[in-house]
């Protein structure tokens, strides 16, 4: 079995540098314990977390928080940074405002995590304030504006002589996105205006819901990834190319299918949340919610979209 003097033997440092670079505790320049972590990594060494704790009052867990599971790259970025960190990951996801509720009544303290990550939640007033009194470190990663990702799909649309244009929505977003498209300059007609489930089963219904308005739009916005991957494969599957599809984010699934989508480093800034996080509990920084501004959203152009049909709004497909 692996000792920690045997890593400290390979990583040319003493034990002790190896206990305070795989506890995260202060005295360890960055370079070092990255190198020791890698030392500990490849040599399938790992603390005992249980003496750790006992010794420097350290759970090694964080609690994870969202009130969206579809910004998977965002949660996958903060979580794979915090697992090679040697954190555990207590995840609660906040979609529905009882778990909400419960959980902001009772906010994880010191006796169970070292600190919070909460991901994109957008905590009211309230909430923030039992997040700064839950005496641990605490960083806040805000949503990105969706007024300003619809603004980028339209732009992109009418760029490509698109003016009927549907907006489907997830059930937990207000519709007054409807005036950002018409601001752009596009048509809104109440009909074209959908809320689904967050699915690929829900875009899919979301298509019969817009022929039963008697015409199709030219082109389709969606605020799901994965309903938006629903409405691109029933309108390929029934042959309607001549239809664009616009995801306000880059769910995998959709990338991997080439569905045009508004996109952000969320990958990047989950990793570099839980840097701030890491280094509030090496003690750099006060245990209060610091806010991490989103990144700047950019179109990413696909094969889903394209220039639209001569005659506008398309008719429904008729069965012989």
């Amino acid at each position: 079995m692996t000792s920690m003097s045997d890593v400290a033997k390979a990583a040319g440092v003493s034990a002790a540098t190896v206990s305070r670079a795989l506890r995260g505790e202060p005295g360890v320049s960055e370079s070092t314990r990255e190198h020791v972590a890698e030392v500990a990594k490849r040599m399938r060494y790992a603390i005992a977390r249980d003496a750790s704790s006992l010794a420097g009052g350290r759970r090694y867990a964080v609690a994870v928080l969202t009130a969206d599971v579809g910004r998977g790259d965002l949660l996958a970025g903060a979580e794979s940074a915090l697992r090679e960190a040697g954190y555990d990951v207590l995840l609660d996801v906040l979609n529905d405002p009882a778990a909400r509720a419960r959980f902001f009544d009772q906010v994880p303290t010191g006796r169970r995590v070292d600190g919070v990550l909460a991901l994109a939640t957008r905590p009211t007033e309230a909430e923030r304030a039992a997040l700064d009194g839950a005496g641990v470190p605490v960083v806040l990663v805000e949503d990105g504006d969706l007024g300003e990702a619809v603004a980028l799909a339209a732009r992109h649309l009418i760029g490509h002589g698109h003016r009927e244009v549907a907006l489907v929505l997830a059930e937990d977003v207000d519709e007054s996105l409807d005036e950002v498209l018409a601001a752009e300059g596009l048509a809104v007609r109440p009909e074209w205006t959908v809320w689904s489930s967050p699915t690929v089963a829900g875009g899919e219904q979301v298509v019969d819901a817009l022929l039963d308005g008697g015409a199709l739009p030219t082109a389709v916005i969606s605020s799901s990834g994965e309903v938006a991957l629903g409405v691109y494969l029933r309108l390929r599957r029934d042959g309607r190319e001549d239809v664009s599809v616009v995801s306000l984010e880059g769910a995998e699934l959709a990338r991997a299918v080439g569905i045009t989508a508004v996109e952000g480093a969320w990958r990047e800034r989950g990793e570099h949340a839980t840097a701030v996080l890491l280094s509030a509990l090496r003690g750099d920084a006060q245990p209060h919610a610091e806010a991490i501004a989103p990144p700047s959203a950019q179109l990413v152009v696909r094969g889903s979209s394209g220039p639209a049909p001569r005659s506008g709004a398309i008719p429904p497909t008729v069965a012989p």
